[in-house]
């Protein structure tokens, strides 16, 4: 089975082709970049350097392929525009040439919890909660989803909705552990914030259990994890692999807001991309980030990999690349 997956260099695509890989597809993946190429070596995988946005020969791309993982996005931009541009015009380009080859018989788009928003009145959000997005790019993901959602009569399509991913090859991870692994943590806020985690070997699998599973079509679930956990309890976690016990640094949203605003400034006067901004503040105050997954779970999702054993993978993953 012939199979294309963009953005698979990055991150979550280069687990979801090694994941085809081994189960035997033949992959092709489009992509802006050759960021973690390296790990796809052992692969035999045919890579297409360029941009959704481009004028590309969808006949050469698409003609030949069964199933479409449409997981390429920006998660960190500038300006709104970049959001707007990279995830939902490039989404709204890339299903309107999907849909006239009828060769395809899935599509499959990586949206994100933040596309619909965090826990409202300490209730977790469903497929059933209404989009409430706190960012700018949980605006774009939930614009490409309902952009996704009109193409149902034209091409099966599945949404899959994320919570944080983490694992081997993620930088926002590695940057936390390489704090506490200098003695300190930088804990949000002077209450108690819960996150829904999923490790990213559990996420690719599921990306392609639900492409072959024909109650998962036309569908959305959220995937992550059965449970929320507390900044708290992360960060013992973290501790525990690591070996460390950091000292606990307090940070009020205030002087969030204000990092993260400086930050951004100094990204757009230097013309780079930054890993704080005003959007991720939004993102990072929340008090609960936590979804249901029990939809997931009713056609076979359960999560295998637990807490500690992902941070333990991520963190040897870390060493052994020497990032730590």
């Amino acid at each position: 089975m012939k199979v294309l997956v963009t953005g698979g260099t990055g991150f979550i695509g280069s687990h979801v082709v090694e994941k085809l890989c081994n189960e035997g597809f033949s992959v092709r993946c489009i992509s802006k970049d050759l960021l973690n190429t390296e790990e796809l070596n052992a692969c035999d995988v045919e890579i297409i350097i360029n941009d959704l946005n481009n004028n590309i020969n969808w006949d050469s791309v698409l003609s030949d392929v069964d199933i479409v993982y449409h997981i390429a996005g920006v998660t960190r931009a500038r300006y709104y525009k970049e959001y707007y541009e990279q995830n939902f015009i490039a989404t709204k380009n890339f299903i309107k040439a999907c849909s006239e080859y009828s060769n395809i018989k899935r599509f499959v788009y990586l949206s994100s919890l933040t596309a619909v928003g965090p826990e409202l009145n300490n209730i977790k959000v469903d497929e059933t909660t209404e989009y409430h997005p706190v960012s700018d790019y949980g605006k774009s993901k939930m614009l490409a989803e309902l952009e996704v959602l009109k193409y149902r009569d034209k091409i099966p399509v599945t949404i899959l909705r994320p919570s944080a991913v983490y694992g081997p090859r993620e930088r926002n991870l590695f940057i936390y552990m390489k704090t506490i692994k200098r003695g300190f943590q930088l804990v949000i806020g002077l209450r108690k914030k819960y996150n829904n985690l999923i490790y990213v070997d559990d996420l690719a699998d599921a990306i392609v259990s639900f492409s072959l599973n024909e109650k998962a079509q036309d569908q959305i679930y959220f995937i992550g994890s059965e449970l929320s956990y507390s900044n708290e309890l992360i960060g013992q976690m973290m501790c525990r692999v690591i070996n460390k016990h950091p000292l606990n640094i307090y940070v009020p949203h205030c002087i969030v807001f204000s990092i993260c605003g400086i930050a951004e400034l100094i990204g757009k006067v230097f013309n780079k991309d930054v890993l704080l901004n005003i959007q991720k503040a939004r993102e990072l105050t929340q008090s609960r980030w936590n979804c249901s997954v029990e939809k997931a779970k009713s056609i076979g999702f359960s999560p295998k990999v637990s807490l500690y054993d992902g941070f333990f993978n991520t963190y040897s993953w870390y060493q052994k690349a020497g990032w730590l």
